[in-house]
């Protein structure tokens, strides 16, 4: 009798595993269409007598004879060109209209070829990322800003501690980063009882809340009970059902695994199954960072106070995920893939566009996003970047759109690494042509 073991992949059936050979091809397709676009805008406001400017009807003739012009191509991609230059050509006019009566309008034409000229060179370096048959990666921009960016916020190592201490080092400037990569604004979709028990899912606001509270106890008022792994000290302990309880029927179903999890990933384990207690490892880490003080009782034993912060619990999470990256849930590897690629594609735009460059709406804007950044991600993915599973990414449309929309939101932290990274950017270009 033969036996045929089942594969322990869960694929959709008709679906097959992307060779980078798939996927550069696409990341490319949009941003080859947008390059042709500016350069050709560029030499028309070249060519025009600036103060036929003046006249912005002028802009919309040509604009018109530039579609007559273009040839046959895929409807999504002529779709997308016809969209691209009519904003192109507005954003032209918007800016004609706003300073002709201010500024000399041969000025404000070479503004204009100034900021597309811009434009073009960011292009260039999103267009060359990265080489098609992966040779010579320390050179490319795909491979050392991912590095770059890896590093301070999702870093490898040999064991958890180094990792945690890596993301330590860098938490004073980049702790809402590090923060913000463990919080999928698609957090609903993950369900903390998930029958795969080692499956890392994204901090919900619900499992925020119940770090925010363990923190709390932890720290105004903990019970104290013996270390197991060492008989003379003494380890803060807290009820678990002073936790727990007010999220049972919400988070878990009363479910003990989906607790036992929560508990895993932020370094805690159940003692008796009443108290909440660090683990041994997180002890370690604690005594090391003197988020514990160690006092010696009259008895000789030693009492370990807890002394720490939600950054403290928070970075042992994104330690772990970053440990484990191959157990982690589809929604938190389509954030962390996203937010590499977003901080990636607007570090080098940051670096090649100036503040006033007109044109950062349009790169900016969700329907050049949703055609670049979903390939860019799937790249970062693979086994020379982060590693994580590509086949979790997301297609639909819809959920680019909805992830896309959260993208970088409101996180003042995100903009100053981008201006980092920007920096970053620069210094290994100039490495790079000097080598």
């Amino acid at each position: 009798m033969s036996y045929k073991k089942k594969s322990s992949r869960t694929v959709k059936p008709g679906r097959k595993r992307e060779k980078w050979t798939d996927i550069l091809p696409r990341y490319l397709t949009f941003i080859s269409h947008m390059r042709p676009i500016l350069r050709e805008t560029r030499r028309i406001i070249i060519e025009l007598d600036a103060d036929l400017l003046i006249d912005t009807e002028i802009l919309d003739k040509i604009r018109q004879e530039e579609e007559k012009r273009n040839i046959r191509k895929v409807r999504a991609l002529s779709e997308f060109s016809a969209m691209y230059r009519s904003n192109v050509y507005e954003i032209i006019k918007d800016f004609i209209l706003k300073y002709r009566d201010i500024i000399p309008i041969i000025d404000i034409k070479d503004y204009i070829i100034e900021f597309l000229y811009e434009s073009i060179d960011a292009l260039n370096i999103l267009r060359k990322i990265t080489n098609p048959d992966e040779a010579n990666l320390e050179n490319t921009f795909l491979y050392t800003l991912t590095k770059f960016i890896e590093e301070k916020l999702f870093p490898r190592g040999t064991n958890l501690k180094f990792i945690y201490n890596k993301l330590l080092e860098h938490s004073p400037q980049l702790y809402e980063c590090q923060r913000h990569l463990l919080q999928p604004h698609t957090y609903y979709r993950d369900k903390l009882e998930s029958s795969d028990y080692f499956e890392i899912p994204g901090i919900t606001p619900k499992v925020y809340q119940i770090i925010n509270n363990i923190t709390s106890i932890f720290n105004l008022d903990p019970n104290f009970g013996v270390f197991p792994e060492r008989p003379n000290h003494e380890i803060p302990m807290i009820l678990k059902s002073d936790v727990f309880l007010p999220y049972i029927d919400s988070i878990a179903n009363a479910e003990e695994e989906a607790i036992e999890s929560i508990n895993e990933r932020i370094g805690l384990r159940i003692i008796d199954d009443i108290f909440l207690a660090p683990s041994e490892d997180l002890v370690d880490l604690l005594l090391e960072n003197n988020f514990l003080r160690d006092t010696k009782q009259s008895d000789g034993i030693i009492r370990l106070t807890p002394q720490f912060s939600n950054e403290t619990l928070i970075l042992y999470y994104l330690a772990l995920a970053s440990q484990r990256r191959g157990f982690l849930s589809k929604e938190l590897i389509n954030w962390i893939s996203m937010n590499f690629a977003f901080l990636i594609y607007m570090g080098i735009l940051k670096w090649k566009l100036s503040d006033e460059n007109i044109f950062y709406p349009i790169f900016k804007d969700l329907q050049t996003n949703e055609k670049i950044l979903p390939y860019l991600m799937k790249l970062i993915c693979f086994a020379n970047y982060l590693s994580l599973d590509k086949m979790k990414i997301r297609d639909s449309p819809q959920y680019r759109k909805e992830i896309f929309n959260f993208i970088g939101s409101k996180i003042d932290n995100l903009k100053d690494f981008i201006d980092e990274i920007a920096y970053f950017c620069e210094k290994f270009d100039i490495e790079r042509k000097n080598k």
